[in-house]
């Protein structure tokens, strides 16, 4: 009775009390006997770690109205994602299924959803404020170009992203020059809607920089394409994972992977589709049944195969059985909890022959696909930077933003692109994307990541509160062993650097004061 007290006595919503408290239960002592038999984690321990945190964090959520939902969250998210480490696919199936559904019925679903909305929105009229000055003339600026060399669609909105963010750090506006695409005479930003409505030039000299200092007096700052990898290796405070200060806390209670749904709203304000292309897109909606369950894929090919695509991996080639194989084991765990559904998937893909092959080993499922989109994004085709693939590119990325899951891989841009704009949309999201490589993290610009120990670790000589810092192998921070997202960390107390399996750590948030919040 001792260790369960506090979750009882923390749950919000009464008519759910003890049949909640029996279902975690159930579920905590089939985690507890994984990891104690798999890893020599005591029960002990990771029973101490769950009650701890809950008396401790009520503490500092006693005078916020209804704040025990912020810490009973963030438990349920953290089960959800220790889950994802079960080597047995059966056993994860049905947890996760028992995990959903206890979230469906714990009548918080509705608040959920109000507070995914409130901070997007807060988020979202920063950016728009900071984009919409009193003055053009006297508003400093930072001039970004959408033209880096070898860098595909995925790659130039991350850029773009990344420019967004800075600007919001510094409290400047951001211009995207007319600059074309390196591969093609198309401006890619014609087929969005402006950054702004009342300041998208400039004029009159710049400075030209490979970092941003916030208190830079200069009128005009702007970053060359030319100077891209010292722009990926600049320290400054506010780069990623770095949130905004007041919404740290609310975010990292609302999804498992803050880092994603923060980049998320960056990437989603860029990429309001114009009124052509909205109209384009609504056409193609039209053409799915999105009232059943649709499971979209992404299988990147030809030229990507092979070519260094973050973390610990360079991409390689997966069989069309092995993303489908993730396809069929969402939609029984969807059974598990709701009626018997027609399997449905939408497949994007740059190799037409993938096409045909699915539709060939898998005529039980019925197939959304665009064989012009996948023509003209083959290599071989010589027109993967037209406009109509670009334009497809953009029908693939909205498409699978609308699916119910997706399966791809994160060494793609497009595939990082999707995860963060699930976060962008829905909240949490970390359940809604399977990566068959390496797990999500922006390629680009990240800082190291702070971590606290949630568990003793003999082997590691980890001890229970250690502070760990990440530090990048090529680029990231991580790496993917079976269904095991390992952290690359030192640990400063002992100073030993070693691979931490993420279930056995919590991040800790990075925080700056970005401009234009109220």
């Amino acid at each position: 009775s001792q260790s369960t007290q506090p979750i009882v006595t923390m749950l919000p919503v009464s008519r759910t009390g003890y049949l909640l408290l029996l279902v975690i239960s159930a579920i905590l002592c089939q985690l507890l006997l994984f990891y104690s038999s798999s890893y020599g984690v005591s029960w002990e321990t990771v029973i101490g770690e769950v009650v701890e945190t809950v008396d401790g964090e009520k503490d500092v959520y006693e005078g916020i109205v209804d704040g025990e939902k912020y810490v009973y969250e963030e438990l349920m998210i953290r089960l959800g994602e220790n889950v994802k480490s079960l080597k047995d696919p059966e056993l994860q199936t049905i947890m996760k299924s028992q995990v959903e559904e206890l979230g469906e019925n714990d009548g918080l679903s509705a608040w959920r959803q109000q507070e995914a909305e409130d901070l997007t929105q807060t988020v979202q009229s920063a950016i728009t404020r900071l984009q919409t000055p009193a003055s053009c003339s006297q508003a400093r600026k930072l001039v970004c170009h959408l033209s880096y060399a070898k860098c595909g669609f995925g790659c130039l909105i991350h850029h773009a992203a990344y420019c967004l963010v800075t600007a919001l750090a510094t409290g400047r506006v951001l211009v995207i020059s007319d600059q074309p695409w390196y591969y093609s005479d198309i401006a890619i930003k014609r087929l969005f809607r402006p950054l702004s409505t009342a300041c998208t030039d400039y004029t009159g000299p710049t400075k030209k920089v490979w970092q941003v200092d916030p208190s830079d007096p200069t009128p005009t700052l702007e970053f060359l394409p030319s100077e891209w990898r010292r722009l990926a290796s600049n320290k400054q405070p506010y780069n990623p994972p770095a949130i905004h200060t007041s919404l740290a806390d609310r975010i990292f209670r609302l999804t498992a992977e803050p880092d994603a749904w923060w980049l998320g709203q960056f990437v989603g304000y860029l990429l309001r589709h114009n009124h052509t292309v909205r109209n384009i897109l609504h056409k193609e909606e039209k053409l799915i049944d999105f009232s059943s369950p649709v499971v979209g894929i992404h299988v990147r090919r030809t030229d990507k195969i092979g070519t260094f695509g973050g973390g610990f991996a360079t991409s390689q080639l997966f069989e069309i059985e092995e993303y489908m194989e993730k396809v069929e084991m969402w939609f029984r765990k969807y059974e598990m909890s709701h009626n018997r559904t027609k399997r449905q998937i939408y497949l994007a893909t740059d190799e037409p022959q993938v096409l045909e092959e699915c539709h060939s080993k898998y005529p039980e499922y019925t197939i959304y696909d665009n064989i012009k989109i996948a023509k003209s994004a083959a290599e071989h085709q010589f027109s993967r930077d037209s406009e109509e693939s670009v334009l497809g590119v953009i029908q693939d990325i909205h498409m699978l933003s609308l699916t119910n899951y997706v399966v791809c891989t994160h060494t793609s841009n497009i595939c990082r692109l999707v995860y963060e704009l699930l976060h962008y949309k829905h909240g949490q999201a970390s359940n809604m994307l399977h990566s068959l490589d390496i797990p999500w993290g922006y390629q680009f610009v990240r800082k190291n990541i702070h971590f606290q120990a949630l568990v003793d670790q003999p082997s590691l000589r980890m001890r229970r509160g250690d502070s760990l810092l990440s530090y990048n192998v090529r680029g990231n921070y991580y790496t993917q062993r079976g269904n095991t997202t390992l952290i690359q960390a030192k640990n400063m107390r002992t100073g030993e650097k070693h691979l931490y399996p993420v279930y056995m750590l919590k991040q800790i948030p990075t925080r700056f004061n970005f401009s234009s919040f109220l």
